[in-house]
Formats: C-alpha cells, structure tokens, sequence
C-alpha cells in the first residue's frame, strides 16, 4: 500500500475510465434551498440533461459541487484513482476529481454514477518557503493560494516541516512551473512516493526525462511501461524513495498510453499546460479547441480556465470557456449543506460534513438568526478557507429546516 488510505496498485485502465465512459441516469440534483442565494446556477435551467464527464476540484458539498455543478451523488460509486472502492464521506474540499454522469450545464445540476477523485503528488517535504509562500516535496515546488484547503490539524503552510509527508491536490502551472494546490493532506507515512504531471526533456538513450521540473531516471521502469513515451504526455510516476543527488530514480510508470476522452458532453476545470495556437490549448493532457467558442477573459499559459463543450475525437470543441487568475481571492469559494454538529455557543463554532466552521464574524442570515444556529439544524452555508485555523470563516447561513 502506498499509505493507510491509498493503496499504489497502479491501474492505468481505471485512473482514465471515468474519462473514457458517460454513464446515463436521467435526473437533476436539487442543490440549493427555496429562496437561497446559495441556491444560484442548478436551479430552473434551461439545458438538456445528456451524458457529460465533468473534471475538477470539490468546491461545496449537500450535493458535490465541482466546475460549477452541482451533482447529486446519492448513488454514485466513489473510488481513487488506483480502483479501490471509497465512501462518499472520503470525499473532501478541494480534492481534485473525474465525475461520470448526467449533467445540464446550462441549469449547473446534475447526477453522479461515478466519482474518481485523484493527488498529484505523495510524498516528503523537501523544504518550506513561508515568505515566498511555497514548499518543495519529492523535488516538486507546491505553491498555496487563498483557496487552498488544508486537511484538519494543519493550520497553514506555518504548520508544514521538512520529513513531513503531505499529499497534494491541484494542477501543475506550466507558466510558474510549479503545482498550485487546492488541497493538502497530511500522512503519517508512505512506503511508496508518487508524482504526476507533465513529460518533457526526454532523452531516450539516457533513460530520463524531466516530470514537472523533476529530473528523472527511469532505468529501472520495465520496458512495458515506457513503450510510447513521449515529450507533452500526462505522467505518474513512482518509487519506494525519493530524489538524491537532484535526480530521482523511479522504478513504476503509470499513464504512458493516455486513452482519448469518449465524444460527449464534458466540462474542465484546470489550468492551461500549453497555448497550440490562438483558439487551441491544452488542460490536463486534453486538447481545447476554442476557436469557435465564447471566451471570458484572455488565454495564457497557467491560467485557470473552466471549459465546456463535445468532445469529438479525444479533442474538446468548446462552446464556453471562463478563465480565472490562480491567486484570486477565495471569499465565498466553498459551500457546505449539512446537519450542524458539534456547536459551541460561546465561539461560535460548528462542524459540517466534517469541516470546522465559524460563524463568529459577520454573518448573513436568511430563514433565521443566529439564535437558531443549534446541533442538528440542517443549513446550507457559504464560506471562505481560513489556512491559518483550519476552518470555514461562514458568510452566509441559510437554515434549510
């Protein structure tokens, strides 16, 4: 096993499923309550309901809330990436995930049949950067933005150290070439480490290639793993240990032969790896052509953008594509709709779906006040990451019951 959670054996067949097959359940998920600026897109729409894959990180949960869509995940089959079978309640803020289901983007709701949820690296920390706000693990450079989740007990970057092992969510930003987390984890530890993002330098006759701005030796890999490995492709890559001497010698490639999105529905969230030409980029390993779409904002390399459209022929037509700033600010990123566990009048304090929350600072109340807030009240709240606590500073409280 990798860790106590993840075990590492590698299944390229399953890591790409949820992004081969759109599995059909005709339905639309509620999402937000009557009257309830939380409410917002995934109420009255007017699109069409059709099987659509959907990719991105966990921003609310009530129902999953992911690319701006609001899935109900009731019967949905949660797994990681490596096929092993999670719950529903594995499934945290800011995690990075591949949603098969049904979806209508135009009214934002739709209905889960599968939800891959997936890390970019596992490993050790190398170094932490607290005025520069970044750390270094298995060589890698991590960068934290406003919106960065931080699992319970790690109240910031502060709360990291060399030797620690963290596990991060997020994407890799071409243009810093470093990863900008969305979410980072704590382990106790792991027997193996794992890096995934993009191949370039490669040197076939040396056996290496640079993974992300690692250089790495892959001598010891089989020969059945390296068949068709190539400059630009999506990675993971592992190893019992980590670098030495600046190079790491990996022994495990996983994603050498990446499989083609299935033609359909699909919505991406991620940041842009590559500028093709001016309509074409690539998000993740997966080609955008934009050139007949509506676009907000401008393109560049390491821009977060949000993309939907059809795929035909493993490209993305894009009828749509927003594009956002990595290091916006994150007020009101997160929504949360639950039952209110663990209230502490006095601080004003509260767990929902297992994420602390505080209510102490100005908050907006509708359908009660804050005289109502109370163990067992169902409420569906807005919210922003308080890295340096560890909690959701609320906004906005709307009490459901």
């Amino acid at each position: 096993m990798t860790e106590s959670r993840q075990p590492a054996a590698f299944n390229i067949l399953f890591r790409w499923a949820a992004r081969l097959a759109a599995a059909g359940v005709l339905a639309a998920c509620g999402g937000g309550g009557g009257g309830s600026d939380l409410a917002g897109v995934g109420t009255g729409g007017t699109g069409t309901v059709s099987s659509a894959v959907t990719v991105g990180s966990i921003a609310g949960f009530g129902s999953v809330i992911v690319a701006g869509v609001r899935f109900d995940d009731s019967t949905a089959r949660v797994a990681d990436e490596d096929g092993n079978t999670r719950s529903r309640s594995d499934l945290r803020l800011g995690m990075v995930t591949t949603i098969t289901g049904t979806a209508d983007y135009v009214a934002g709701t739709g209905k889960a049949s599968q939800i891959v949820y997936g890390s970019e690296i596992l490993g050790p920390i190398d170094s932490v950067d607290l005025a520069g706000g970044h750390f270094k693990v298995l060589g890698a450079t991590v960068s934290i933005k406003p919106a960065t989740v931080f699992d319970e007990g790690l109240a910031g970057l502060p709360a990291l150290h060399p030797g620690a092992v963290v596990e991060v969510y997020g994407a890799y930003n071409a243009a810093t070439g470093s990863y900008t987390a969305t979410r980072i984890e704590s382990r106790l530890s792991a027997s193996r480490y794992r890096l995934r993002g993009p191949v370039s330098g490669l040197d076939i006759s040396q056996r290496r290639f640079v993974l992300a701005g690692v250089a790495i030796d892959y001598r010891s890999v089989p020969d059945a793993q390296i068949a068709g490995l190539a400059d630009g492709q999506i990675l993971r890559v592992s190893a019992a240990t980590g670098p030495a001497a600046g190079v790491w010698r990996i022994d495990a490639i996983e994603g050498a032969r990446r499989a083609p999105l299935a033609d359909g529905e699909a919505k991406i969230e991620g940041s842009i790896a590559t500028l093709l030409s001016a309509g074409r980029f690539v998000v993740d390993g997966v080609t955008v052509d934009a050139s007949g779409a509506r676009i907000e904002g401008v393109l560049a390399v390491g821009l977060r953008v949000e993309a939907e459209g059809v795929v035909r022929s493993g490209v993305l037509m894009a009828k749509e594509v927003e594009v956002g700033d990595e290091g916006e600010s994150n007020d009101e990123a997160f929504e949360l709709t639950a039952l209110i566990e663990a209230f502490e009048p006095a601080t004003q304090r509260f767990v929902l779906r297992g994420q602390a929350v505080d209510a102490s600072g100005a908050v907006r109340f509708e359908g009660g006040s804050r005289a109502a807030l109370a163990n067992g009240r169902k409420v569906e709240l807005k919210g922003w990451f308080d890295a340096s606590r560890g909690v959701i500073v609320a906004t906005l409280i709307h009490f459901e019951d």
